[in-house]
C-alpha cells in the first residue's frame, strides 16, 4: 500500500503503520505471522483483508523510519517512498528460492516443508569455512 499510485492509499498505509507503533503489545515480542482470511469479493486489493478483525503489525522495512518522519510523510505525502534497498538478485537468494520451490513441489504441509529445507541446509553447516588461503591446510 505504501507504493500505491494513489496518494490516499499511501496515506492510509502510513496511518496504519503509526497505529501499529502505538500498540504496545507488539513492540518487544516476536511476531507470529498468521495468514488473514481474504475477502475475494473485494473490489480493491486493500479491501481484501478485514483490518479491524486482524492484528496488524508493522512491516519490517519501516522499522528504521522514525515516527516523526512517518508523521511528516502523512502531512506531505511523497510521490515515492524510499525504502531500504536490498540486493535481491544475489546467488544466495536465487539458491533459496530454488530450495523453497523444490520443497513446495516435494512435500505437503508447512512442517514437512520446513523439515525438508532444514535437512537440505544441514550438510552445508558441516563444511568448513576459511577466511583466507593460509587457513586452508590439507
Amino acid at each position: 500500500m505504501l507504493a500505491d499510485e494513489q496518494k490516499h492509499i499511501r496515506e492510509l498505509a502510513l496511518r496504519r503503520i503509526l497505529k501499529c507503533r502505538a500498540n504496545d503489545a507488539t513492540l518487544n515480542t516476536v511476531r507470529v505471522f498468521k495468514v488473514p482470511k481474504l475477502n475475494f469479493d473485494a473490489i480493491n486489493y486493500y479491501d481484501m483483508i478485514d483490518w479491524h478483525a486482524t492484528e496488524i503489525t508493522e512491516p519490517p522495512l519501516t522499522k528504521d523510519i522514525t515516527t516523526e518522519a512517518l508523521e511528516q510523510m502523512i502531512m506531505d505525502i511523497p510521490n515515492n517512498i524510499e525504502f531500504l534497498k536490498l540486493p535481491y538478485h544475489t546467488q544466495a537468494v536465487e539458491r533459496m528460492i530454488k530450495l523453497v520451490t523444490e520443497a513446495s513441489l516435494s512435500v505437503c504441509g508447512e512442517k514437512a516443508r520446513d523439515g525438508f529445507i532444514r535437512t537440505k541446509l544441514a550438510p552445508q553447516n558441516d563444511i568448513p569455512k576459511f577466511e583466507t588461503k593460509k587457513h586452508f591446510i590439507i
